[in-house]
């Protein structure tokens, strides 16, 4: 399961173009415009990712959609980011379902995580788009039952 755990740290400042310690490689990848209809942009910084037992830092691009649900980019710049994707994929084990469906967009594969949550007494879906990129893993995930959300905003990333 993919946790977000906030942190203080650095918000990108869109008017000097400044972002702390963020690279800049991961901001290429966190789009700020051009950004799919119902999307908006709301904040970049930097907060922690749990991957297996482990805590990576991560860059993260903050959106809320037209239906009030917030969307998540994450940059985990790692020398090996397939081992990652692999560690990721671990938590699923004990699931009774196939979680992963292998999707391609901007010419690369990428894998799509079905996760499941249960609200008011239903099983509801959330989506994840997951691929690495160089040294990075992306992961973009947004708790909503519309699959196409989120890979619309991965698509927007570029990479």
């Amino acid at each position: 399961m993919l946790s977000t755990v906030f942190i203080s740290g650095c918000i990108f400042n869109k008017d000097t173009g400044t972002a702390g310690t963020n690279s800049s490689k991961n901001l290429d990848l966190i789009p700020q415009t051009n950004l799919p209809s119902g999307f908006t942009y709301m904040a970049t910084h930097e907060t922690e990712v749990e991957i297996g037992n482990s805590s990576l830092k991560a860059t993260e691009g903050v959106y809320r959609t037209d239906k009030g649900d917030d969307a998540y980019i994450q940059v985990i710049e790692n020398d090996r980011p397939d081992s990652l994707v692999t560690r990721y994929k671990e938590q699923f084990n004990n699931v009774k379902y196939n979680p992963f469906l292998e999707i391609s967009f901007n010419n690369h594969p990428a894998t799509q995580v079905t996760d499941y949550s249960t609200i008011n007494g239903q099983q509801k879906p959330n989506f994840l788009v997951m691929w690495t990129t160089g040294k990075a893993l992306i992961l973009v995930s947004s708790p909503t039952t519309d699959a196409q959300n989120v890979i619309a905003l991965a698509t927007a990333t570029g990479s």
